[in-house]
């Protein structure tokens, strides 16, 4: 490993506040390597990065972070020591002071055959170790859970190491078609297990749910609650229609997996325009479905799609154990919930965090906040949540009460 890491360029950039900051319990995502050495055809970070990430499609161009700038950036915040660190590093600053969770595995996977090739995902666990930094991982890999170099670490963590498994179908064939390179379902429910076994707290990640492939989730949720999860989240497909011909490729290969035209579909079924997301009608029965399922069998349910996130145990979509209190609460999730618990929300019982964690956070134009806002706004007005055998019915309210003032955000 030493003469490869040699090899390798270590300037990308992370962490990073994902694009989904007004609406994510943990915005401060994480990525070790520039590319997944997965070849997942549903991946959504690759029309992203294929675009905008310089050497994406050449594997000899594969970058990644610089262990030493990203500990200098943790040691600065918590010593409060900002005079060694720039401006874009700065902004990071509240958010790791008030040690407010880290996603890891954003756009990239990082227990991929990268990490198994240069470690730097394992060096740099073992500074988050001497914090005791509290983490959430997301990945499909299941050979580290077999190396003691990384579960040495995790066996100290049980209280603040929180991990994702993420599995789309039981099946192996279909899912060895689709996830080109990923270690097999069963396989990765073995991890899950190794990782119970040990006390860590495990999400059977079900994303993305593809319809014509994911149909089997009933099973797949069985396994992962034998193996040891305590919790599932799941998200739909969303079909990119900003379609190249590299991508085009892709969907057309989904589609003989999926048994029907994925593309087709989805332009048939979506009313947004670019980012294609299906509808409220189709997800919400399957959602809904699962939902009492997951909660029959004694485990937490998280829905981090774009529809029925009323539907989630915490504003945390990403399963992460409520009870830790790591989790940032100034997003749409939690007042979607506050809306559902208490009939009306106000931005007031969002601000606080917002303001804590992203006071500095330069907003280059208040329109797209409240744009965001009022998108989430018309789920609050639009549904009705029955609780018990209560409906609770949202009204305009909430829409004013939530926008007020952002614009002087």
């Amino acid at each position: 490993m030493g003469n490869d890491i040699k090899l390798l360029k270590q300037d990308y950039q992370s962490p990073r506040w994902s694009h989904e900051i007004i609406d994510c319990s943990m915005p401060m995502s994480f990525d070790t390597y520039s590319k997944c050495s997965y070849d997942c055809l549903y991946c959504f970070a690759f029309f992203q990065k294929s675009h905008c990430t310089t050497g994406y499609g050449k594997p000899e161009l594969l970058r990644s972070v610089n262990p030493d700038r990203v500990i200098k950036l943790f040691e600065s915040a918590l010593k409060n020591d900002t005079a060694k660190l720039n401006l874009d590093q700065k902004q990071f600053i509240p958010y790791i002071q008030a040690r407010r969770i880290m996603q890891w595995g954003g756009l990239a996977d990082e227990f991929d055959e990268w990490e198994r090739r240069f470690g730097i995902t394992l060096e740099l666990l073992k500074y988050f170790d001497s914090i005791d930094y509290p983490l959430s991982f997301s990945t499909k890999a299941a050979w580290w859970t077999k190396d003691e170099r990384y579960m040495s670490l995790f066996k100290k963590h049980t209280h603040n190491w929180h991990v994702k498994i993420s599995i789309i179908t039981a099946d192996k064939q279909r899912a060895r078609a689709m996830e080109k390179g990923v270690s097999t379902p069963e396989q990765r429910l073995d991890a899950v297990k190794r990782l119970a076994e040990i006390g860590i707290h495990v999400t059977l990640r079900l994303r993305p749910y593809i319809i014509g492939v994911s149909g089997d989730w009933k099973e797949l949720i069985g396994k992962a609650k034998q193996a040891g999860a305590d919790s599932v989240t799941v998200e739909f497909f969303c079909m990119d229609a900003r379609a190249n011909d590299g991508l085009k490729s892709r969907y057309e290969a989904m589609s003989k997996i999926c048994g029907f035209d994925i593309y087709r579909f989805y332009m048939d079924n979506s009313k947004q325009n670019g980012y294609k997301r299906l509808s409220r009608k189709i997800k919400a029965p399957i959602i809904h479905e699962m939902k009492a399922y997951v909660h029959n069998l004694g485990m937490r349910f998280y829905v981090s799609d774009m529809y029925c996130r009323e539907c989630n145990d915490g504003c945390n979509c990403c399963g992460v154990p409520p009870e830790w209190a790591v989790s940032q609460s100034g997003n749409i999730g939690n007042a979607i919930l506050i809306a559902k618990e208490k009939g009306v929300v106000h931005f007031s019982d969002i601000a606080e965090s917002i303001g804590k964690y992203f006071g500095d956070f330069k907003w280059h134009d208040a329109a797209v906040i409240i744009r965001t806002l009022t998108i989430a706004a018309r789920w609050i007005i639009k549904r009705r949540w029955r609780t018990g055998s209560e409906i609770i019915g949202i009204t305009l309210k909430a829409l004013i009460h939530l926008l007020k003032d952002t614009a002087a955000f």
